[in-house]
């Protein structure tokens, strides 16, 4: 399996895109999000809207799904293989839809409805994909807001946002290779999100196997990050790098 950062910026990052993870394995790919920035990100790797064949969505921050809408429509201008799979958890497809709905219900052909732009899956607890299986976990994002991270045994967990769960994080590091986990690397406290002096706390056979993602954009510049890989074990992902797994 192949993991490649389309984006690894948080929700207002301007040179690294939101964030966003493309999966490749058995001939196929998956992507975690689906930010506007994708389509930039899946330029630069030589693909187009139509190839993206499934997509996971974590929550419904607009960060995180301000592409659906276009890849739906370019699905449908240029159509791919298939329709692209949308994988959802059970209680965001209909506020999901809703939020995407004034961009594609609409349409010069007459109404549209959500099943015409994907093949959409409703997801409880796990879905598998050419074989993988991914287990949804539910994360501490926002108060009352649905939010999950992707477990994928044994290659990676993938937190999304949330604020840190040192006690899962604890019981699932010996059965991943790589754990992908959200900081938002800024001096202020953010309440939905988690800090790089919180996960500095952690064992460093825990920090060893951590990427970050979904931080500032001040962490760009190449002399930035090779100071903070030189001060610490924790990495930083980086857009359009990929991690085989």
């Amino acid at each position: 399996m192949k993991v490649t950062f389309l984006g690894c910026g948080d929700g207002f990052s301007i040179e690294q895109g939101h964030n966003s993870a493309l999966l490749t394995f058995a001939d196929t790919n998956l992507c975690i999000d689906f930010p506007e920035s994708n389509h930039l990100g899946l330029h630069q790797l030589g693909m187009k809207l139509n190839q993206v064949e499934n997509i996971f969505v974590t929550h419904l921050h607009e960060d995180h799904i301000n592409g659906l809408q276009k890849l739906a429509l370019f699905h449908r201008v240029y159509p791919g293989k298939a329709k692209p799979k949308l994988y959802v958890p059970a209680g965001l497809i209909e506020d999901l839809w809703q939020c995407l709905r004034h961009g594609l219900e609409l349409t010069t052909r007459g109404k549209r409805v959500f099943e015409d732009y994907f093949d959409i899956e409703c997801v409880e607890k796990d879905f598998t994909v050419t074989g993988v299986q991914f287990e949804l976990v539910q994360t501490l994002h926002v108060p009352e807001m649905l939010s999950y991270g992707l477990l994928c045994k044994p290659h990676f967990y993938f937190s999304g946002d949330t604020r840190l769960d040192e006690s899962y994080i604890r019981d699932i590091v010996e059965e991943v290779q790589t754990i992908f986990h959200e900081c938002h690397m800024q001096d202020d406290q953010l309440p939905s999100h988690t800090s790089l002096e919180e996960l500095l706390t952690l064992p460093k056979s825990i920090q060893s196997k951590m990427i970050l993602m979904h931080y500032v954009d001040d962490y760009v510049p190449l002399d930035v990050r090779e100071k903070f890989h030189e001060e610490h074990t924790v990495r930083l992902a980086e857009p359009l790098r990929s991690y085989e797994l």
